[in-house]
């Protein structure tokens, strides 16, 4: 509007020009009554096999986000949360990250889900320093590369591995276990991780098998003949129990065809089925399926009371249980943000100090307390043994313990 005064060839009266100044005066009002933009971003596989498992999640992260906006508009800012796909996949999970960084508006993430997508994305995060906090990433190398703009509020698979290889022969009395996992490094990591443990207490390990990584580009989904097939390649071996390291797509196909060449063993997997997916997967199969978690019964939680019901006003579904971690995983991204935000004297922070700031939060979550090691690591993570007594979701607690992550 300045250029095209300063070019015009028509003279301005007294009038025009007071026109026109009450016009830039508006427009200049607007302009700084405009609320500043902070975005949170949250990345998931919201497509594809893992959608049911993870669409819960991201739901609870929107729903933290969607709660505190009112926060943020006192200080003049509004707050949006961006959801973003990363299909399971290493590489659509680099590409998304790289569109998430681009992006100034962002101060933090909540994700991945997939430890092997977290990562990878965790890398281009901390090029631009920025926050990356995961609800559901439990490999141990996300807090072990030294990175100052990552964390977790969930447990690790070097320790939940070892519990479910504990739980073998001191609970079940079995010494004889076969091992498959799902060929992702989520997969991979707690096999070694439980197999570590169980030879180191005596158990005998009759059989390891990797399957190819569904997730993997170009993947092609396993046919029923080779689940068939592995299920009878297991009973030669006369294991007195099967550990399946992995996702539930997998994992359900595996228990379905164990249950169908009348395998009579114990059954015992981590957190990757600890879905209602997987019991819809596995079908009558699933019942007596043991599961380790670094997420517990939400009903069990008093502070999950009010979580839940807000989360199925809002969704319409009741939570999963990696739902709340992820409301306590957003919400250590917005204490992050808005301690940044003072601390920058009211302006809109940088991701260093958004990061830096993360380190110090500690809250009282829906999970329980919440406060990080220098390696961003929860202090203290709970772990449960769940069993699915019937074929429904969720299993039911039947050990707990709590501990802190091993010494770097």
């Amino acid at each position: 509007l300045r250029e095209a005064v300063k070019y015009s060839l028509v003279p301005f009266n007294p009038t025009a020009r007071a026109w026109l100044g009450a016009i830039l005066m508006i427009g200049g009002l607007n302009a700084q009554s405009a609320p500043l933009l902070i975005k949170i971003a949250g990345a998931a596989p919201l497509t594809g096999d893992q959608a049911a498992r993870s669409i819960p999640i991201r739901n609870g992260a929107l729903l933290a986000v969607e709660e505190a906006k009112a926060r943020f508009l006192k200080f003049g800012v509004k707050l949006e949360f961006v959801s973003a796909d990363d299909g399971a996949s290493e590489d659509v999970g680099l590409r998304v990250a790289q569109q998430i960084a681009a992006d100034p508006s962002v101060l933090g993430v909540v994700g991945h889900v997939n430890s092997s997508v977290s990562l990878k994305a965790m890398q281009v995060y901390a090029r631009s320093k920025l926050l990356m906090v995961s609800a559901a990433s439990t490999n141990p190398n996300l807090t072990m590369r030294g990175l100052t703009n990552v964390a977790r509020v969930c447990g690790r698979d070097d320790v939940q591995g070892p519990i479910a290889a504990q739980f073998v022969r001191d609970v079940l009395g079995h010494r004889r276990v076969f091992i498959v996992h799902d060929g992702t490094e989520y997969g991979s990591g707690l096999a070694n991780a439980f197999r570590a443990r169980a030879i180191a207490i005596g158990l005998n390990i009759v059989g390891f098998v990797t399957l190819s990584d569904a997730s993997a580009a170009g993947a092609k989904p396993l046919e029923p003949a080779f689940w068939q097939g592995l299920a009878q390649q297991i009973k030669l071996y006369q294991p007195q129990a099967v550990y399946y390291s992995g996702v539930d797509p997998q994992g359900g196909a595996l228990v379905k065809a164990l249950s169908a060449a009348r395998y009579a063993g114990s059954i015992i997997a981590p957190d990757g089925i600890d879905t209602d997916n997987f019991v819809k997967l596995a079908g009558p199969a699933a019942k007596g399926v043991y599961y380790t978690s670094t997420a517990g019964l939400l009903s069990l939680l008093p502070s999950a009371t009010g979580f839940i019901k807000r989360f199925q006003a809002r969704f319409k579904t009741a939570p999963e249980s990696y739902s709340a971690y992820a409301f306590d995983a957003a919400n250590i991204v917005v204490e992050a943000i808005l301690s940044a935000y003072k601390n920058a004297g009211n302006k809109i922070p940088t991701r260093a100090a958004v990061s830096k700031a993360a380190r110090a939060t500690e809250i009282s979550g829906v999970t329980g307390r919440i406060g990080f090691t220098t390696d961003g690591d929860r202090r203290i993570a709970d772990y449960f043994v769940l069993q699915f007594k019937t074929a429904s979701y969720p299993g039911v607690v039947v050990r707990k313990l709590s501990s802190a992550p091993p010494a770097p």
